[in-house]
């Protein structure tokens, strides 16, 4: 038997999507938004630790994050309108819903016995709002779904890979994470002995000292790699 355990953001669902419509919702300014989304990302990145360990409110990290993309393309945001522009993308997660190859790739699953699970970080009640709206539990049972919020440990941390073993009862040689950020989830599930399997959406560059066991560029792709998987 074996285990597929999931991200959630830019996994099971295109995050950007949400963003777009939040930043178009808003403003008038052109920008290039894969460019705008992909170092919102970054930035999120640079502060994560410092929002969760109480060195800055969420507001501020939110603001930062939004306020410190823009100006790297020459759009200069208020405080005010970075927060309102967050405040609409969170509006808009409520109303997530997952692809039809994604929906097809956790039909496929269940129909092979497979063991399902999600490792996500982030805030306990903003990221089980996530799943609730991408209505996951149709597949994943909620014993399966791990946010950091949760227990205080964030991916790549090993422990909540650990623990999410633990629930399924596999060997980590039975086991692969899908996700897509390097340093979270590829970095995160190659300490724990998993397979990894990177979702590049964007086509960035793949870093050479990574072992990633398969990359996929869009769902149809991860559908392939998953499908032959299952036929070994």
């Amino acid at each position: 038997m074996i285990g597929l355990v999931f991200d959630v953001d830019d996994t099971l669902y295109e995050q950007i999507v949400p963003f777009e419509n939040a930043y178009k919702s808003l403003f008038d300014m052109d920008i290039d938004i894969e460019k705008f989304y992909l170092l919102s990302r970054y930035y999120s990145d640079v502060k994560f630790e410092a929002s969760r360990n109480g060195e800055m409110t969420m507001d501020e990290y939110h603001i930062y994050r939004i306020q410190e993309a823009a100006k790297d393309l020459g759009v200069c945001l208020t405080a005010e309108q970075a927060l309102s522009m967050q405040k609409e993308y969170k509006k808009n997660q409520q109303k997530l819903q997952m692809s039809n190859t994604t929906i097809s790739i956790l039909e496929l699953a269940k129909e092979n016995n497979v063991k399902l699970g999600i490792i996500t970080n982030g805030p306990s009640e903003h990221q089980w709002a996530k799943t609730k709206a991408l209505g996951v539990e149709k597949w994943i049972a909620k014993e399966n779904i791990i946010v950091s919020g949760d227990y205080g440990i964030n991916k790549p941390d090993v422990r909540i890979f650990e623990i999410m073993q633990e629930k399924l009862q596999l060997p980590n040689d039975s086991l692969y994470y899908i996700g897509d950020s390097i340093e979270n989830d590829i970095v995160g599930a190659n300490n724990a002995g998993w397979k990894s399997i990177w979702i590049n959406r964007y086509k960035q560059k793949s870093p050479k000292e990574v072992d990633i066991y398969k990359i996929a560029e869009n769902n149809n792709e991860l559908f392939e790699i998953i499908e032959k998987i299952f036929e070994k």
